[in-house]
C-alpha cells in the first residue's frame, strides 16, 4: 500500500514491456519498499506487472530486481526499503551460448 510519505522512485523498465507503459523506459512510482513498488507498479500498470511478477507479486523467476546497483537478494529481498532518488532496475535474465 502506499502512501503520500512513500518516497518517489525512477524504475528502470525492460524493453520488452515497455509497449505496455507507452513505450517509457523509465516510470516515476512511488514505494516504502521493493514489495510496496511492485504493487503499486501493478496497480498503475497491470499489463506490465502481469510479464515481470507471478500472481504472489513477486518477479517472476528469470527477472531480477536491483535496487541501485545492488541486487534485491543481497538486502532484504522484496523487504528492501526505499528512499527517494532510488532506481529500481527490473531485468529479465540473459541466456544464449
Amino acid at each position: 500500500m502506499t502512501s503520500a510519505l512513500a518516497p518517489e522512485v525512477a524504475v528502470v523498465v525492460p524493453a520488452a514491456v515497455r509497449e505496455f507503459c507507452d513505450g517509457r523506459a523509465e516510470l516515476r512510482l512511488v514505494g516504502g519498499d521493493v514489495r510496496a513498488l511492485l504493487a503499486e507498479l501493478g496497480r498503475v500498470h497491470p499489463e506490465v506487472h502481469r510479464r515481470l511478477c507471478d500472481e504472489r507479486g513477486d518477479p517472476r523467476l528469470h527477472i531480477s530486481v536491483f535496487v541501485n546497483e545492488d541486487h534485491v537478494r543481497a538486502l532484504r529481498g522484496l523487504d528492501t526499503e526505499l528512499t527517494a532518488g532510488d532506481v529500481v532496475s527490473i531485468l529479465p535474465a540473459v541466456s544464449g551460448g
